[in-house]
């Protein structure tokens, strides 16, 4: 009886394996006829398989059961074409691909590779060779054609992506090759992934919580930095040299294997930094393969290590909006010697289990171990105020582990397909931070920020005390479920996730502990209508609404040596969304208008020995978002992109009698707007960019804020192909400009933006 069970349960998983195989082969052609190597052809059915052609365009699969099959190819730089066949005996199967200024497949959206045309929020995708023929060594760089985001980096180590108002680090998901990165604060160290390292990226507007949980709040952006896949052994090595004393080493490979692939790619930059005594030093390694033991089981193990060494920076004292005393970029402020050292490993195992042609069932382990030294933190401030250098010492070492176990039912045909994703994730974790305490330490007051006005005998950074450790712990238990239905012109998803989580905090000092515990429900809906569809064009209209959330982190503060707890609720985000989508032979655009509101953005202020006061620094941002794509005739391409966003705090009110309600959010402009033209002859490439940045409220917690001018930045770059050989050169703020990109604590000052930089950059493939 139990060998006729097992007997049974193996014809139900593997249906049709009786009867006669189906072998399926092609050409996939651009418009002139010729091949597209290393284009991906998907086939669903009876069985669901993915190969890439190989030099020739040619791809083959064997050993398909009989039976209707849905049958898609796509290549980078081409658009999507799909068919539907009754395979029943060997059948040949070609596609001719049309030319498109963007990528159609995008992953990040619901965790599985969909026809970015029918997602209904905001998408965008930036492809290797967009990478790589400009040399991108900058996070502004490597989104350029991401409407509406603003980029900076803090002290020379602290990276942030700034999206429709929201400027932390814990608001937009950072993913890297499909693994959050994220501390359990949900902050994403930026720092730790090197721009030169990036095989492609892709962003998501608006609310992602109901796919990745917390920190999604502003949207989701993924960095593939593995090799991609192809028939044949490929790798590339390069060098770069460049401004500020930079020299950078990189390479990557790929290797087939009988039954799956191996791949690794590494980065080594040394760089002294613009600013004086802001020398950066980074290794980066990533290493992937990929082996199927069966139809059940295929097994990917990943390793990811990073080590980032980086100068302390100093920030600028503004007036008006603008640098006082003549200080310029080069000048730093900051302690000599300050330093901060970020160490990542992150190791991955995912398994996926193909149960049927429509059934993927797959569990992915992530073990990530963050170890940071910290020191520094510069306060400098317009005088008539002295101020110390806030000096700061402490070391970080983060433990946390990611399980999720998913299940995708995907089915259907051209006109009609039924996704349908539902996924168990166990989120856990903790770090110890070891701060040390000082005191009588020196203050400074402007012109001269390097001589002390009290305390002049003392070290900058005061007289070491005893050290204080925190722990913190945290656990997360979520479920998700989405299905998206297209049938014909329609297309209608939905999706709900909870999440239900506890974390603790305590101290070396107090036997005070502050435990929070709460859950949240993250829905998503959407739709869309194709409004026009025709061989050539498709014309499609998009809604959306989603809601996100983000823990904060429970404190332990300290008034007259009385220590409470301080627990603030979770922030929730709520999102409307609505657009178009076009996409032609040789125009692709896309733009949408969005309402969002923060409904929980609490904050507290202590008012006595154990009393807190808590206000709901509730904000809305309003705006409107396009981007357009659009290929020329001669062989050249044009992008551009434009946003305005509304940002405002609706209530804030931190005391009784301060009001800031009705603020601009702080670092938030009106307008964004960047566009670019890209233009190929024969073995050169040309890309140049411009880039506009509109003025900004330097602060929002006060009556009258200093506003940050606007600003204009542009980019160039030619590449030549010689053989196997590519050099690039590259050129950044090729004006020179003078800005401000980013503040720093809401204090009157902010941090500078890059100079200009020029590079050099000499790649081989083989």
């Amino acid at each position: 009886m139990h060998i006729k069970l097992s007997l049974l349960a193996a014809l139900a998983v593997f249906p049709l394996t009786s009867q006669t195989a189906i072998t399926l082969e092609g050409v996939v052609k651009d418009p002139q006829g010729l091949p597209i190597a290393a284009a991906v052809v998907d086939v669903y059915g009876p069985a669901r398989r993915t190969i890439r052609t190989n030099e020739s365009g040619h791809y083959r699969l064997d050993r398909l059961p009989p039976g209707r099959y849905r049958i898609t190819a796509v290549a980078e730089g081409f658009a999507l074409r799909e068919t539907d066949r009754d395979l029943q005996a060997a059948s040949t199967t070609d596609f001719e691909l049309d030319l498109t200024p963007t990528a159609t497949v995008i992953e990040t959206a619901s965790k599985t590779r969909e026809d970015a045309l029918r997602v209904p929020f905001l998408v965008t995708s930036v492809s290797r060779s967009e990478l790589r023929d400009t040399a991108t060594a900058s996070f502004d760089e490597a989104l350029r054609t991401v409407a509406g985001l603003q980029h900076a980096t803090q002290g020379n180590f602290f990276t942030r992506v700034t999206t429709r108002g929201l400027r932390d680090t814990a608001d937009v998901l950072t993913l890297v090759d499909g693994v959050p990165l994220r501390q359990l604060n949900g902050n994403a160290d930026l720092a730790m992934i090197p721009v030169t390292a990036l095989q492609g990226v892709e962003f998501v507007k608006g609310s992602a919580s109901s796919m990745y949980g917390r920190s999604a709040i502003g949207g989701a952006m993924q960095f593939y930095t593995v090799p991609a896949t192809g028939p044949d052994i490929a790798g590339d090595v390069a060098f770069t040299r460049a401004s500020f004393g930079t020299n950078e080493g990189q390479g990557g490979i790929h290797v087939p294997t009988r039954r799956g692939r191996l791949a690794a790619a590494g980065v080594v930059s040394r760089s002294d930094g613009f600013q004086r005594g802001t020398g950066r030093d980074q290794n980066f390694l990533t290493v992937s393969g990929d082996h199927a033991f069966s139809q059940l089981l295929n097994l990917r193990l990943s390793y990811l290590g990073s080590d980032v060494r980086a100068g302390r920076g100093s920030i600028v004292p503004l007036v008006n909006g603008r640098p006082i005393f003549g200080i310029t970029r080069r000048d730093n402020f900051g302690i000599p010697g300050v330093f901060i050292d970020g160490e990542l490993h992150s190791a991955s195992a995912k398994a996926d289990s193909q149960l049927s042609s429509r059934v993927l069932l797959s569990n992915s382990f992530n073990f990530n171990r963050y170890n940071r030294l910290f020191q520094g933190g510069i306060t400098i401030v317009p005088p008539p105020a002295a101020v110390t250098k806030g000096y700061s010492e402490n070391f970080t070492r983060q433990d946390s582990f990611l399980n999720e176990t998913l299940f995708q039912w995907d089915a259907g045909s051209a006109s009609r397909r039924n996704a349908f994703t539902a996924g168990l994730t166990f989120d856990w974790g903790n770090f110890d931070q070891v701060s040390a305490t000082f005191t009588a330490v020196p203050t400074y007051r402007g012109p001269d920020y390097n001589r002390p006005v009290t305390s002049v005998n003392n070290d900058p950074r005061g007289i070491r005390g005893a050290g204080i450790t925190s722990y913190f712990k945290q656990d997360v238990v979520s479920f998700f479920a989405q299905h998206h239905l297209t049938w014909k012109r329609l297309g209608i998803l939905a999706g709900l996730r909870t999440d239900s989580f506890s974390q603790e905090l305590t101290r070396s000092d107090t036997r005070v502990r502050a435990p929070f515990s709460a859950s949240r429900f993250s829905p998503r809906a959407g739709g869309d209508v194709a409004l026009l569809r025709r061989e050539s064009v498709n014309l499609v209209a998009f809604a959306s609404f989603a809601q996100g959330f983000r823990p904060q982190l429970p404190g332990l503060n300290t008034l007259n040596n009385v220590v409470v707890p301080q627990l603030l609720l979770p922030e929730v985000t709520r999102n409307h969304e609505g657009g178009l989508r076009l996409r032609h032979r040789s125009v692709s655009a896309q733009a949408s208008f969005f309402n969002m509101r923060k409904i929980d953005g609490q904050r507290s202020f202590r008012s006595g020995p154990e009393d807190f006061i808590f206000v709901n620094a509730t904000s809305r941002v309003r705006g409107f978002e396009s981007e357009l794509r659009t290929m020329l005739p001669g062989g050249a391409s044009l992008y551009g992109n434009y946003a305005f966003h509304n940002a405002r705090h609706i209530e804030f009110r931190p005391t009784l009698t301060a009001n800031f309600s009705g603020n601009r959010l702080r670092m938030s402009p009106r307008h964004i707007a960047g566009s670019g033209l890209i233009w190929t002859w024969r073995r050169f490439v040309w890309n140049g960019g411009v880039s506009y940045v509109g003025s900004r409220p330097l602060r929002d917690n006060v009556i009258a804020s200093q506003i940050l001018p606007s600003y204009t930045l542009l980019n160039s770059s030619l590449s030549v192909r010689l053989g196997p050989v590519q050099a690039v050169v590259a050129a950044t703020n090729l004006t020179d400009r003078y800005y401000i990109a980013d503040d720093f604590s809401a204090q009157d000052a902010g941090n500078p933006g890059l100079p200009r930089r020029l590079s050099l950059q000499i790649r081989y493939r083989f």
